[in-house]
């Protein structure tokens, strides 16, 4: 393996050294908690907002699955003194101010009326065996008065369903005054199958009979029994109960088994209003085998929906408005009396429902636990200004107190719950067992409020779990570094009942947060809300740039939780600046990369001084030197280096002290030398020791040097040492391998160019030359554009004109190794000539030298011209070839012309290089013959001529 020794000029760090400073202290603070937390980086089992205290956890206790209270509804029921075995109808009416009830007792065989008030029995009509007025099975008895001369007389209206007959009874001696229907069941005249209901139209003489087994409602003339309307299948399928409305000649029919209720107006026999859908059962909008339907004052329709257990009223667009809130099973019967309550059939006997004020009083609620009480809730159902609920709860820690606790509402015994989710009296914390008690009002015996479930939320405290919070890391800005910390201060809230105190617990700890390990810890104390600890003499503190603050939280009762109210950290500071570290040249500027040479002999010149230059002031201002680590990348060798303080360079510095070696392979052998590759990338990196997150770092090129080598050429690519005024001058370099930084994009180097007369300096650009691939990995560079010479003994620096005189020499500034370098001599060539006296004749004339042109013989191709007839201006050269193929055209742009332009009349001026030999595809055109075509105008006409010249090139 060969290896190169050379010296790297990379700066050296020197040993670490903690020389204090003075300067003024300043001192600073971090605050939490005023009021809201904001620093935490971690929690676990805990609450954090503008205190601290221990995840609350929440809790409910209910009635349980299904729960649902409301006002039983009932207000009066059937008498027990009274016998009866099953109602199937009732009717009332008022008598001298007293409600009577007339109750049909289909299984009894008898219609009875009561005084619900007394309650007494006040009339019967029942009928023994075999006699006229035995019933079979009544069904229904209606009451109204008849006029019988000037005199209203009591009728009942009796439906026999077993005696298949509708009878007329004179209530007040019981006599039957007249019938419909023979006894015998059948659906002729006089004739009848199962009858379930009748009502009159009084003081007409006429009966609408619900004739339910012939599925028809007829309405008979009284006089002949003559049936002089009637409703029938199949637009009927099982009446069960008919009301008349003699205002709008009306027939409300219930057809059980076509689930629908339906008016039919008597003249049209048109239905005018139908709830439920025909033959198809169900609940909602629709019923399931109703019973009875009633027409109420306010135009709305009363329906007993059997099949779904409920009371229900519609109204004319058919929405239910109403609904009795409790199931009613097995209902046959309902009417609305005028103070808003019903008699009602339900089951095998009559009562009376509506609704009146009432408590209900929960069983007793198990937490268990100790527990803070949140918030109670509940689903209810009221009507605004109809009705409502109040709630109060008791509690306690056993249930033996619980039952001589007192009952509280939100603020006191004498207060109430009356909106869902308000909080819950704080009376009630600590305790186990709640119990509640609601009141359930209602100013309208239609309505209940209904509690549907009641949810008491409570929250506790896990009694197993720590809670613990983590700040984030806690150090000043990267302007200043800590010098001591002074004190931690952090409050607390204590419980009020001081003998719960001790069953919390808050403790405060310090940790590295590098290492997470803890540096001082501290229990808060019982006594106090106010906790402050020094720091000042804490060991572990004293070089640290950061901490992080930990706090911890416990609890023994479920209901109590410790609370952090703030955290406060106060400290000394001084000035701290930001680190900047990176590869310099010998002018202390960024170098990208760093040329080592070949080989190293004593005494020789350094290719590239590279430096490390570390700026880091407040380190600076505390210490004088530093150890750093150079690495390199490719190589995986590394060397620990010292850098220096030095006042004049602004920072630490390397001084050029080591050797490097660069190698082709292996791996790295010598200790204390810094072994690389060629292309190797080395890398430094600096962290503040009193400033953790301030950091920088910086990486350099290693480019193994090469010698190129450096040409003079002319715009033909030929090479060149002599130039004439006038010309262009470009350079082509060669080998330059430790240029080309880049094989996929174009590299390029600056070459200074100066003048040994004048002492004009200037640059030229030189770009990398690509391979065939496209790619630029040669090391060939080569100037686009030429530097042209002016005649001048005076410099204008880098102006882009070369000033010079002949006889001078132009140099190459040598800022890389170079074999050879190369000088241009200045020719002195003839003079301009004299072109006072003009010589041609022609509109146009103009000359080609030198032609034919030898690209190794010639550096400059001139072209002049003239015209005989005005002042001449070039607008355009084109070239052809042999075959009249244009090659290239130039524009009159890119032509320049010495001496006098636009040219005088009569009167020659030359251009220089004004074809560099390409066409117009840029690539340069073979030796050959071609001809020139130039196009000028006059300018005192504006006329434009032309003239074609033939020109050869050799090459």
């Amino acid at each position: 393996m060969k290896k190169y020794i050379v010296l790297l000029s990379i700066i050296s760090f020197f040993s670490f050294c903690t020389t204090l400073f003075s300067q003024i202290i300043k001192i600073n603070e971090w605050n939490d908690g005023t009021p809201r937390f904001t620093h935490i980086d971690s929690m676990e089992n805990v609450e954090v907002d503008s205190f601290v205290r221990l995840t609350t956890l929440t809790g409910t206790v209910n009635q349980g699955s299904g729960f649902k209270f409301i006002l039983s509804g009932s207000d009066w029921e059937w008498p027990a003194n009274i016998s009866l075995i099953s109602a199937e109808d009732i009717d009332y009416w008022n008598f001298l101010g007293s409600d009577l009830y007339l109750v049909t007792d289909g299984a009894g065989r008898r219609v009875v009326e009561i005084n619900p008030a007394t309650p007494e029995e006040v009339w019967e009509f029942k009928g023994e065996l075999g006699t006229e007025r035995y019933l079979a099975n009544p069904v229904d008895a209606h009451y109204y008065l008849e006029k019988e001369g000037q005199q209203d007389i009591d009728k009942i209206l009796i439906t026999d369903q077993g005696r298949h007959r509708v009878i007329k009874v004179i209530k007040i001696n019981k006599d039957i005054q007249w019938q419909y229907g023979t006894g015998v069941e059948g659906s002729g005249d006089n004739e009848l199958s199962d009858p379930v209901d009748a009502v009159p139209i009084p003081d007409s003489g006429k009966v609408f009979i619900c004739d339910k087994g012939n599925k028809r409602i007829i309405l008979v003339n009284e006089a002949d029994t003559s049936i002089v309307w009637k409703y029938e299948a199949p637009n009927i399928n099982t009446p069960v109960d008919i009301e008349y409305d003699l205002q709008n000649d009306e027939v409300l029919i219930t057809d059980q088994s076509d689930h629908t209720v339906i008016k039919v107006n008597v003249k049209s026999n048109a239905v005018t209003w139908r709830f439920g859908e025909r033959g198809v059962p169900g609940a909602e909008n629709r019923l399931t085998l109703p019973t009875d339907a009633d027409f109420l004052p306010n135009g709305n329709i009363l329906i007993c929906d059997a099949g779904n257990n409920r009371l229900i009223e519609v109204d004319s667009t058919k929405q239910i408005v109403w609904e009795f809130a409790k199931n009613l099973e097995n209902l046959k019967d309902a009417d609305r009396l005028v103070n808003n309550k019903h008699l009602i059939v339900a089951g095998n006997l009559p009562s009376r429902v509506g609704y009146i004020s009432d408590e209900f009083t929960s069983t007793i609620q198990d937490l268990g636990l100790r527990a803070s009480y949140d918030s109670l809730f509940w689903d209810s159902d009221t009507v605004n200004s109809i009705t409502s609920l109040k709630i109060q709860l008791r509690s306690e820690n056993t249930l033996g107190d619980i039952e001589s606790a007192e009952w509280y509402g939100p603020t006191a015994t004498d207060s109430f719950y009356t909106h869902s989710g308000t909080p819950i009296n704080s009376i009630h914390n600590g305790h186990r067992f709640c119990q509640f008690k609601a009141t359930l009002i209602t100013n309208n015996p239609l309505y209940t409020p209904q509690l549907n479930d009641l949810m008491v939320n409570y929250n506790y405290y896990d009694t197993r779990k720590t809670g613990r919070i983590v700040t984030k890391t806690i150090a000043d800005s990267i302007d200043y570094i800590i010098t001591r910390w002074k004190t931690l201060q952090y409050n607390t809230i204590l419980h009020e009942n001081t003998a719960l105190r001790n069953d919390v617990e808050i403790k405060l700890a310090i940790f590295d947060p590098e290492t997470n390990e803890s540096i001082a810890s501290f229990s808060a104390s019982q006594v106090d809300t106010t906790n402050e600890e020094a720091l000042y003499n804490i060991e572990e503190l004293k070089k640290k740039q950061a901490i992080k603050l930990v706090a911890t939280l416990q609890t023994n009762n479920a209901s109590v939780t410790p609370i952090l109210n703030n955290l406060r950290l106060e400290w000394e500071k001084t000035f701290s600046s930001e680190s900047h570290v990176k590869f310099v040249d010998e002018n202390l500027d960024s170098a990208a990369y760093y040329r080592l040479s070949d080989s190293y002999e004593p005494g020789q010149p350094y290719i590239d001084r590279i430096k490390v230059l570390l700026d880091d002031l407040n380190l600076e201002q505390v210490q004088d030197a530093m150890n750093l680590t150079i690495k390199a990348r490719d190589s995986k060798d590394s060397i620990l280096v010292n850098l220096h303080f030095q006042t004049a360079s602004g920072g630490y510095v390397l001084q050029p002290s080591l050797p490097a070696i660069v190698f082709d392979s292996g791996v790295p052998v010598f200790p204390g030398i810094l072994e690389v590759f060629d292309r190797d990338l080395l890398i430094v990196s600096y962290t503040d020791p009193t400033n953790s997150s301030d950091t920088s770092s910086d990486s350099i090129l290693v480019i193994k040097d090469t010698e190129g080598t450096i040409e003079f050429e002319n715009s033909a690519g030929a090479f060149i040492d002599s130039v004439s005024i006038g010309d262009s001058v470009f350079v082509h370099v060669f080998d330059e391998n430790d240029r080309n930084f880049s094989t996929t994009d174009q590299d390029l180097i600056t070459i200074t160019l100066e003048n040994s007369h004048s002492r004009d300096t200037e640059e030229l650009i030189l770009y990398e030359v690509a391979d065939s691939l496209g790619e630029f990995n040669t090391g060939e560079f080569k100037s686009s554009h030429g530097l042209p010479l002016v005649l001048d003994n005076t410099s204008s620096n880098f102006d882009g004109l070369l000033q010079a005189i002949p006889g001078s020499i132009v140099n190459i500034d040598k800022n890389d190794s170079y074999g050879k370098i190369p000088t241009l001599f200045i020719r002195s060539d003839a003079p301009v000539p004299d072109t006072s006296n003009y010589y041609g004749g022609k509109p146009l004339e103009f000359q080609i030298a030198p032609n034919p042109y030898y690209s190794d013989a010639h550096q400059t191709l001139r072209v002049r011209a003239s015209s005989s007839i005005g002042t001449l201006r070039v607008l355009k050269i084109e070239i052809f070839s042999l075959n009249g193929e244009k090659i290239v055209e130039i524009d009159e742009s890119n032509l320049s012309f010495h001496y006098y332009y636009p040219i005088p009349m009569k009167q020659f001026s030359s251009a220089n290089n004004w074809w560099d030999f390409k066409n117009s595809n840029g690539n340069q055109v073979s030796s050959g013959t071609y001809f020139v075509k130039l196009t000028g105008k006059v300018v005192e006409t504006n006329k434009e001529i032309s003239d074609v010249k033939k020109m050869v090139i050799v090459r």
